[in-house]
């Protein structure tokens, strides 16, 4: 079998420029949209999707611990009674907000159809409020923190 020894040129064709409101004719290859102008990155159209709400589904819990600490917390799913560590690392705020079992949507949904609160899921996919958990220092702490027993 033999193969060729250089690439095929591809060939310009005329073509017109894409960008909304530039007519422009210019020369091209068969994949090229845009004229020279419009080809610079200051013209590039980008669709960029908004950053989604860190607060619908954790909960900031402003600290000062300078060593791993271990904290008990309360599934807020209402309905959910359960009760799961979390580590508090030092300067991290942002921690889960539900407990390992409802952490996805698709469960949380489902447990709230379990329990005949079908308005609840409603709010729960619209809201998208604020929540600051005020923590008190030694407040259902399981691990210890030697900077924080110095504070007390």
């Amino acid at each position: 079998m033999q193969l060729p020894k250089s690439r095929r040129r591809q060939k310009l064709r005329e073509k017109k420029c894409q960008y909304p409101g530039c007519d422009k004719i210019f020369y091209g290859i068969h994949i090229s949209k845009y004229c020279e102008e419009h080809r610079q990155d200051c013209y590039r159209i980008r669709k960029r999707a908004k950053p989604a709400d860190i607060n619908r589904d954790n909960v900031v819990i402003p600290h000062t611990y300078t060593e791993v600490t271990v904290t008990a917390m309360h599934c807020k799913l209402p309905g959910c009674d359960n009760q799961f560590e979390v580590k508090l690392y030092p300067r991290q705020f942002v921690y889960p907000k539900y407990c390992p079992e409802h952490r996805n949507e698709y469960k949380r949904i489902r447990h709230l159809q379990s329990i005949g609160r079908e308005d609840l899921i409603e709010q729960m996919k619209n809201r998208s409020a604020l929540t600051e958990l005020e923590y008190s220092e030694g407040a259902d702490v399981v691990g210890t923190d030697d900077d924080m027993n110095k504070v007390a």
